[in-house]
């Protein structure tokens, strides 16, 4: 890896490029504008990151670190983009009017849920979905139809006409049923809390279209850029950490 840097492309056409640095100082460098942003950032719950970053951080440091991304993101968004936010609801909550700050617009905030054999409590309900902020830079780009939900009554009439006439499902509902990615999903790429492939498609087909740009700013597994590339888009992952950036080359 060159300078930190993995550019390639696909037989598709699609430009893909990973980039190991802090994405607050690499967003700036990047000649074109993105069209999406997916980030699925830090937790601060401790998590062993190496020496690339610390996880653990006081409250007032870790909002301060994350609206910085959000601001270099705005910053590097077309007009009608977006970017979605993945974390837990009350710290979604947080970091909601930090990203306002920024001059990002809520257009909506989404559930994700799923099924959890862990975080179980005597205390307090099992805490089994996180929260989706989608935010936006004007009016978002949105394929409503990109992806659909099974139809939910498919012998009443109406929809039994429906499907006749080839219409595959209904939009989806702003709650998203989607499995976590665990040890034997097919897309499991052996890195702790990768998001689904399925969450990632169903965002990116609905905010872009073939030829966008989709950057993660907060690359990790390098999920994204995977996904991104193989929807026929253009695709940046940035992550601080080297080792992550190579495996995910």
């Amino acid at each position: 890896m060159k300078n930190n840097r993995c550019l390639y492309y696909t037989p598709k056409g699609t430009r893909s490029e990973l980039i190991c640095g802090d994405s607050v100082e690499v967003l700036p460098t990047i000649k074109r504008d993105a069209d999406l942003f997916i980030a699925d950032i830090p937790y601060n719950i401790g998590f062993n990151y190496g020496d690339a970053y610390d996880d653990n951080l006081s409250n007032e440091d870790y909002l301060s670190n994350m609206q910085k991304i959000g601001q270099a993101c705005f910053d590097k968004c077309v007009v009608g983009g977006s970017m979605f936010i993945i974390h837990y609801p009350a710290k979604a909550a947080e970091l909601l009017p930090l990203y306002k700050e920024c001059g990002w617009e809520l257009h909506q905030w989404l559930t994700w849920c799923y099924n959890s054999n862990v975080g179980h409590s005597k205390s307090k309900f099992t805490t089994a979905s996180r929260a989706i902020l989608w935010f936006s830079k004007g009016k978002p780009k949105f394929n409503h139809k990109a992806t659909v939900q099974p139809y939910k009554n498919p012998k009443d009439k109406r929809i039994r006409e429906r499907i006749e006439q080839g219409h595959l499902g209904c939009a989806h509902y702003d709650w998203w049923t989607i499995n976590l990615c665990k040890n034997v999903s097919k897309d499991y790429k052996g890195y702790f809390n990768q998001i689904p492939a399925e969450l990632l498609d169903r965002i990116i087909l609905h905010c872009t279209d073939k030829g966008d740009l989709v950057i993660d700013p907060c690359a990790g597994s390098g999920s994204t850029v995977i996904r991104a590339e193989a929807l026929n888009r253009d695709s940046i992952g940035i992550d601080l950490n080297p080792v992550i950036v190579e495996v995910s080359r």
